[in-house]
């Protein structure tokens, strides 16, 4: 494993990641960890102070382009130009401009939209399936990423498109940033663990979402593992059992974050996410008898 490109591309073997970002936004501590008290953040601000600011967490909204030498994957597509936040989470209903980084950075680093052939989409929360359409000429809603397939989990697609979900405020975002993606003919639904490509398998972990995925990455003996939200931020690697609000399933998703958390350490994988600090690498260390994740 190496690094490059001032810590933005890191080297599994011969597939190259490349971090991206769509921004950051603020979010008090209460409203993702409402069980965990106030004072209990106070080491974890010192040990991760990009992961904070003075009001409570400064959230990374994190994405991932993957390129095997045959195939460009782009990770997830973050917050998008508007936020409807009853996707993202769903205690607040309104709705917000996001930050908008993400096609902003795909081009500073010399990549098109139509360079890419496949949108994996670790889970379909608004913060991961903004950018995923544009709004063309006509008004008529297009892939952003004209020439990829858009891979989602059959579970997360039946949860995400039942009536009862669409109909509790949600449809607005659904039709925005997911919805379209079955008529124009691009979507992939897939079960289980999956081979993306050579080298990229989904890993099926269910508990954020119902069809929640990890993407494994193995070249030349070398392995990473992204984690989507199964881990909320640098933080809760450590505390793995600390309530996560926007859980699906609490303790499905409780499970699946020790089982990969687990597997990560005993490979010595590079672990990825989506809302750890920038670039979003690292890996899992031991300290006094606890597990931390350690940037590089």
């Amino acid at each position: 494993m190496s690094t490059a490109d001032e810590g933005r591309v890191v080297k599994i073997g011969a597939i190259d990641v490349v971090a991206l970002s769509d921004g950051r936004v603020p979010l008090p501590t209460q409203r993702l960890f409402p069980e965990t008290p106030e004072e209990v953040w106070t080491p974890y601000r010192s040990r991760f102070p990009e992961a904070f600011d003075a009001s409570g967490f400064l959230i990374n909204l994190g994405s991932f382009l993957v390129r095997t030498g045959e195939r460009t994957v782009l990770v997830d597509t973050g917050l998008g130009p508007i936020s409807l936040w009853p996707t993202l989470w769903p205690m607040s209903p309104e709705a917000r401009p996001g930050p908008a980084e993400l096609l902003d950075d795909l081009r500073a680093k010399g990549v098109r939209p139509e360079d890419i052939d496949t949108v994996f989409l670790t889970h379909l929360h608004g913060d991961h399936v903004g950018w995923n359409l544009t709004k063309d000429a006509g008004g008529e809603w297009s892939p952003t990423f004209p020439k990829a397939r858009y891979l989602v989990h059959r579970a997360d697609w039946e949860r995400f498109t039942q009536p009862q979900f669409l109909d509790s405020g949600r449809r607005e975002a659904a039709e925005r940033n997911y919805l379209p993606l079955d008529d124009l003919g691009v979507l992939d639904l897939i079960e289980g663990d999956h081979q993306v490509a050579p080298g990229l398998t989904a890993i099926h972990a269910p508990g954020h979402t119902p069809g929640h995925m990890g993407l494994l990455i193995s070249s030349g003996g070398q392995r990473a593992v992204i984690v989507g939200d199964l881990v909320g931020g640098p933080a809760h690697v450590s505390e793995p059992d600390w309530p996560y609000a926007p859980d699906f399933d609490a303790a499905q998703a409780r499970e699946a974050r020790h089982r990969l958390l687990d597997q990560a350490e005993e490979g010595g994988m590079v672990v990825m996410g989506s809302h750890m600090t920038r670039p979003g690498w690292g890996r899992l260390i031991r300290w006094e008898g606890k597990r931390y994740w350690q940037a590089l």
